[in-house]
């Protein structure tokens, strides 16, 4: 049996099936920026889980992969973006404080993006 067809198996509800896909990826994303030393590099442990996430949001609305392939490396790109530069304004370079704080970031820019993209599907039933 698939992981997919466990996952659908255990969590019959889709909506609890996305709300765990997004705060799995979310999860992942804060303690990917929180453990990030070098400055920048929390972008580039971000990104992949961002578009994980949203390729698995689309493949559980049924979205063709290759259409969302190239979607969710843009939408990923712009929480990058958003996420690094609201972590930049909060004091971002304090000593445990500033992990915190990029932490707490990119959690919640992952945990806005998922929502923003499964509000989307359900609406439109693409990412486009």
């Amino acid at each position: 049996m698939k992981i997919k067809d466990e996952f659908r198996k255990r969590i019959p509800d889709r909506d609890k099936r996305c709300s765990a896909i997004i705060h799995g990826a979310s999860a992942a994303s804060g303690a990917a920026a929180a453990v990030a030393i070098i400055p920048g590099s929390d972008a580039v442990a971000i990104m992949p889980i961002q578009v994980g996430m949203i390729t698995a949001l689309a493949d559980e609305f049924e979205v063709p992969w290759t259409d969302s392939a190239v979607r969710a490396a843009l939408w990923a790109s712009l929480g990058r973006i958003v996420g690094r530069g609201g972590a930049n304004l909060m004091l971002r370079w304090l000593p445990v404080y500033g992990n915190v704080i990029r932490a707490a970031v990119a959690a919640s820019v992952t945990e806005g993006l998922g929502w923003a993209v499964v509000k989307k599907l359900q609406r439109d039933g693409r990412l486009t």
